[in-house]
Protein backbone atom coordinates (compact mmCIF):
# COMPACT_ATOMS: atom_id res chain seq x y z
CA UNK A 1 0.00 0.00 0.00
CA UNK A 2 0.96 3.75 -0.47
CA UNK A 3 0.34 5.18 3.18
CA UNK A 4 0.45 8.46 4.66
CA UNK A 5 1.84 8.86 7.72
CA UNK A 6 0.80 11.76 9.90
CA UNK A 7 2.63 12.55 13.31
CA UNK A 8 6.22 10.98 12.22
CA UNK A 9 8.07 13.11 14.17
CA UNK A 10 6.42 11.35 17.49
CA UNK A 11 6.82 8.10 19.97
CA UNK A 12 4.89 5.79 17.81
CA UNK A 13 4.93 8.21 14.45
CA UNK A 14 8.83 7.80 13.91
CA UNK A 15 8.15 3.85 14.43
CA UNK A 16 5.80 3.46 12.04
CA UNK A 17 7.95 5.01 9.01
CA UNK A 18 10.99 2.11 9.44
CA UNK A 19 7.99 -0.51 10.44
CA UNK A 20 5.97 0.48 7.20
CA UNK A 21 9.21 0.47 4.95
CA UNK A 22 9.91 -3.25 6.14
CA UNK A 23 6.37 -4.47 5.25
CA UNK A 24 7.26 -3.68 1.45
CA UNK A 25 4.48 -0.46 2.10
CA UNK A 26 5.83 3.15 -0.17
CA UNK A 27 5.50 5.83 2.51
CA UNK A 28 4.65 9.79 2.61
CA UNK A 29 5.11 11.60 5.54
CA UNK A 30 3.50 14.34 6.32
CA UNK A 31 5.12 16.57 8.65
CA UNK A 32 4.78 20.47 9.91
CA UNK A 33 9.09 20.59 10.19
CA UNK A 34 10.88 18.48 7.77
CA UNK A 35 14.61 19.14 9.69
CA UNK A 36 12.80 17.84 13.24
CA UNK A 37 12.28 14.95 10.97
CA UNK A 38 15.44 14.16 9.45
CA UNK A 39 16.99 14.86 12.82
CA UNK A 40 15.29 12.13 14.57
CA UNK A 41 14.89 9.72 12.28
CA UNK A 42 18.13 8.04 10.31
CA UNK A 43 18.84 9.44 6.53
CA UNK A 44 18.37 5.43 5.90
CA UNK A 45 14.83 5.80 6.34
CA UNK A 46 14.04 9.38 5.26
CA UNK A 47 15.71 8.73 2.16
CA UNK A 48 13.05 6.14 1.14
CA UNK A 49 10.31 8.33 1.90
CA UNK A 50 8.44 11.18 0.06
CA UNK A 51 7.45 14.20 2.32
CA UNK A 52 4.67 17.12 2.62
CA UNK A 53 5.34 19.48 4.98
CA UNK A 54 1.83 21.04 6.35
CA UNK A 55 -0.30 21.66 9.08
CA UNK A 56 -1.96 18.48 10.90
CA UNK A 57 -5.45 20.57 11.23
CA UNK A 58 -5.34 21.65 7.10
CA UNK A 59 -8.13 19.61 5.64
CA UNK A 60 -7.36 20.75 2.19
CA UNK A 61 -3.50 20.22 2.38
CA UNK A 62 -4.24 16.81 4.08
CA UNK A 63 -6.61 15.81 0.88
CA UNK A 64 -4.29 17.25 -1.53
CA UNK A 65 -1.14 14.95 -0.45
CA UNK A 66 -3.69 11.69 0.00
CA UNK A 67 -4.67 12.65 -3.92
CA UNK A 68 -1.45 13.55 -5.34
CA UNK A 69 0.32 10.85 -3.97
CA UNK A 70 -3.21 8.43 -4.76
CA UNK A 71 -2.95 6.97 -0.87
CA UNK A 72 -4.11 4.10 -0.62
CA UNK A 73 -4.24 4.65 3.39
CA UNK A 74 -3.34 6.94 6.18
CA UNK A 75 -2.24 6.70 9.70
CA UNK A 76 -2.55 9.69 12.39
CA UNK A 77 -0.54 9.94 15.06
CA UNK A 78 -0.41 13.22 15.50
CA UNK A 79 -1.78 15.30 18.56
CA UNK A 80 -2.10 14.67 22.07
CA UNK A 81 -5.11 14.35 23.99
CA UNK A 82 -6.41 16.22 27.11
CA UNK A 83 -5.32 14.83 30.24
CA UNK A 84 -7.92 15.85 32.42
CA UNK A 85 -11.63 15.73 31.65
CA UNK A 86 -12.29 19.71 32.34
CA UNK A 87 -9.18 20.74 29.88
CA UNK A 88 -10.32 21.52 26.26
CA UNK A 89 -9.92 19.40 23.24
CA UNK A 90 -6.68 18.97 22.13
CA UNK A 91 -6.69 17.07 19.49
CA UNK A 92 -10.02 17.23 17.47
CA UNK A 93 -9.16 19.93 15.36
CA UNK A 94 -6.52 17.58 13.63
CA UNK A 95 -9.00 14.29 14.03
CA UNK A 96 -11.08 16.22 12.30
CA UNK A 97 -9.33 17.69 9.57
CA UNK A 98 -7.50 14.24 8.63
CA UNK A 99 -10.92 12.02 8.80
CA UNK A 100 -12.39 15.24 6.45
CA UNK A 101 -9.75 14.90 4.34
CA UNK A 102 -9.49 11.09 3.80
CA UNK A 103 -13.71 11.30 3.01
CA UNK A 104 -13.14 13.93 0.11
CA UNK A 105 -9.87 11.98 -0.97
CA UNK A 106 -11.64 8.90 -1.73
CA UNK A 107 -14.70 10.30 -3.35
CA UNK A 108 -11.96 12.50 -5.74
CA UNK A 109 -10.22 8.98 -6.09
CA UNK A 110 -12.76 6.49 -6.30
CA UNK A 111 -11.89 4.00 -3.62
CA UNK A 112 -12.06 4.17 0.04
CA UNK A 113 -8.91 5.18 2.49
CA UNK A 114 -7.77 2.55 5.07
CA UNK A 115 -7.32 4.72 7.87
CA UNK A 116 -5.82 3.91 11.30
CA UNK A 117 -5.93 6.45 14.07
CA UNK A 118 -4.24 6.59 17.53
CA UNK A 119 -6.47 6.48 20.62
CA UNK A 120 -5.84 4.92 24.04
CA UNK A 121 -7.25 2.30 26.27
CA UNK A 122 -9.32 4.41 28.15
CA UNK A 123 -12.01 4.48 24.78
CA UNK A 124 -12.64 0.57 25.13
CA UNK A 125 -15.53 -0.59 26.39
CA UNK A 126 -15.42 -2.78 29.78
CA UNK A 127 -16.81 -6.23 29.44
CA UNK A 128 -19.76 -7.17 30.81
CA UNK A 129 -21.44 -3.46 31.21
CA UNK A 130 -23.22 -3.17 28.35
CA UNK A 131 -20.91 -0.31 26.06
CA UNK A 132 -20.08 1.20 29.83
CA UNK A 133 -16.02 2.56 28.46
CA UNK A 134 -13.52 2.86 30.82
CA UNK A 135 -13.66 6.69 30.32
CA UNK A 136 -16.72 6.55 32.56
CA UNK A 137 -15.30 4.89 35.61
CA UNK A 138 -11.74 6.37 35.06
CA UNK A 139 -12.21 9.93 33.57
CA UNK A 140 -8.88 10.80 32.22
CA UNK A 141 -7.66 10.99 28.76
CA UNK A 142 -11.93 11.13 27.68
CA UNK A 143 -11.16 12.94 24.53
CA UNK A 144 -9.89 9.78 22.73
CA UNK A 145 -14.27 9.22 23.23
CA UNK A 146 -14.17 11.97 21.06
CA UNK A 147 -11.78 10.99 18.58
CA UNK A 148 -14.13 7.74 18.50
CA UNK A 149 -17.65 9.65 18.04
CA UNK A 150 -16.30 11.57 15.30
CA UNK A 151 -14.94 8.78 12.97
CA UNK A 152 -18.02 6.94 14.02
CA UNK A 153 -19.80 9.81 12.11
CA UNK A 154 -17.39 9.30 8.77
CA UNK A 155 -18.87 6.91 6.26
CA UNK A 156 -17.08 4.15 6.08
CA UNK A 157 -17.50 3.45 2.16
CA UNK A 158 -14.99 6.59 2.31
CA UNK A 159 -13.02 5.78 5.42
CA UNK A 160 -12.59 2.42 6.38
CA UNK A 161 -11.12 3.87 10.09
CA UNK A 162 -10.11 1.52 12.67
CA UNK A 163 -8.99 3.33 16.35
CA UNK A 164 -5.76 2.01 17.86
CA UNK A 165 -6.36 1.87 21.62
CA UNK A 166 -3.46 1.02 23.39
CA UNK A 167 -2.29 1.82 27.16
CA UNK A 168 0.95 2.79 28.26
CA UNK A 169 3.86 2.73 25.19
CA UNK A 170 7.34 2.45 25.77
CA UNK A 171 10.83 2.12 23.92
CA UNK A 172 12.63 -0.77 22.96
CA UNK A 173 15.39 1.64 21.01
CA UNK A 174 15.79 5.22 21.45
CA UNK A 175 17.48 4.74 17.52
CA UNK A 176 15.22 4.91 14.71
CA UNK A 177 16.87 2.80 11.62
CA UNK A 178 16.01 1.06 8.54
CA UNK A 179 14.74 -2.36 9.03
CA UNK A 180 15.75 -5.13 6.79
CA UNK A 181 12.89 -6.98 7.92
CA UNK A 182 9.97 -6.62 9.89
CA UNK A 183 10.76 -7.28 13.26
CA UNK A 184 7.52 -8.89 13.60
CA UNK A 185 5.41 -8.47 17.36
CA UNK A 186 3.93 -10.30 20.45
CA UNK A 187 0.59 -8.50 20.53
CA UNK A 188 -2.91 -9.79 20.05
CA UNK A 189 -5.89 -8.18 19.50
CA UNK A 190 -9.70 -7.57 20.70
CA UNK A 191 -12.34 -4.98 19.06
CA UNK A 192 -13.96 -2.79 21.10
CA UNK A 193 -13.09 -4.26 24.33
CA UNK A 194 -9.95 -4.75 25.99
CA UNK A 195 -8.01 -7.25 24.29
CA UNK A 196 -7.14 -10.37 27.02
CA UNK A 197 -9.46 -8.99 29.80
CA UNK A 198 -8.75 -11.20 33.15
CA UNK A 199 -12.68 -11.57 34.66
CA UNK A 200 -12.32 -10.75 38.49
CA UNK A 201 -14.20 -12.89 40.29
CA UNK A 202 -15.13 -9.30 42.69
CA UNK A 203 -16.62 -7.82 39.51
CA UNK A 204 -20.22 -8.41 40.21
CA UNK A 205 -20.25 -6.54 43.76
CA UNK A 206 -22.22 -3.46 43.56
CA UNK A 207 -20.82 0.01 42.89
CA UNK A 208 -16.99 -0.92 43.51
CA UNK A 209 -16.68 -4.47 41.63
CA UNK A 210 -16.13 -2.64 38.31
CA UNK A 211 -13.44 -0.74 39.66
CA UNK A 212 -11.59 -3.70 40.95
CA UNK A 213 -11.85 -5.48 38.14
CA UNK A 214 -10.35 -2.35 35.87
CA UNK A 215 -7.31 -1.89 38.25
CA UNK A 216 -6.80 -5.51 38.65
CA UNK A 217 -6.11 -5.71 35.07
CA UNK A 218 -4.26 -1.90 34.39
CA UNK A 219 -0.85 -3.05 34.38
CA UNK A 220 -1.35 -5.76 31.99
CA UNK A 221 -1.82 -3.83 28.62
CA UNK A 222 1.84 -2.01 28.65
CA UNK A 223 3.16 -2.46 25.15
CA UNK A 224 6.47 -1.81 23.29
CA UNK A 225 6.31 1.15 20.32
CA UNK A 226 8.18 -0.77 18.14
CA UNK A 227 5.59 -3.62 18.21
CA UNK A 228 2.27 -1.42 18.20
CA UNK A 229 4.23 0.34 14.91
CA UNK A 230 4.57 -3.37 13.70
CA UNK A 231 1.21 -4.14 14.28
CA UNK A 232 -0.38 -1.60 12.41
CA UNK A 233 2.13 -1.92 9.72
CA UNK A 234 1.52 -5.73 9.38
CA UNK A 235 -2.70 -5.03 9.53
CA UNK A 236 -1.81 -2.88 6.47
CA UNK A 237 -0.22 -5.58 4.56
CA UNK A 238 -2.75 -7.95 5.07
CA UNK A 239 -5.32 -6.04 5.55
CA UNK A 240 -7.90 -7.40 8.41
CA UNK A 241 -12.03 -6.54 8.04
CA UNK A 242 -12.79 -7.15 11.33
CA UNK A 243 -10.75 -3.88 12.38
CA UNK A 244 -12.65 -1.77 10.21
CA UNK A 245 -14.96 0.43 11.78
CA UNK A 246 -13.49 -0.60 15.66
CA UNK A 247 -12.06 0.34 18.23
CA UNK A 248 -8.90 -1.92 18.53
CA UNK A 249 -6.82 -3.26 21.97
CA UNK A 250 -3.54 -4.95 21.93
CA UNK A 251 -1.68 -6.58 24.78
CA UNK A 252 1.56 -8.64 24.78
CA UNK A 253 0.64 -12.57 24.43
CA UNK A 254 2.44 -15.37 26.51
CA UNK A 255 3.20 -17.12 23.04
CA UNK A 256 6.00 -14.45 21.80
CA UNK A 257 5.94 -12.89 18.87
CA UNK A 258 4.05 -13.09 15.27
CA UNK A 259 5.93 -12.89 12.40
Amino acid sequence: MKVLVLGATGNIGSRLVPALLAHKHQVVVYVRNERKLKDLIDSSVTSQVAIVTGDATDAQAIKEALVNYQCDALINSAGLAAILPWQAPRMQGIINAVSTAAVDASKELKYPIRGWFLGGLIAMDVPGTNGNKILNYIPLLTEHGLTFDCLSSKPQEHLEWSLFCPSEMRHASQTITILETPRGNPLIASVDVPAGWQSSRFASIPLIGTYISLFGNALGYTTDLEDCADFIAADLAKPNRSFVGHRVSVKVSDKGKVE
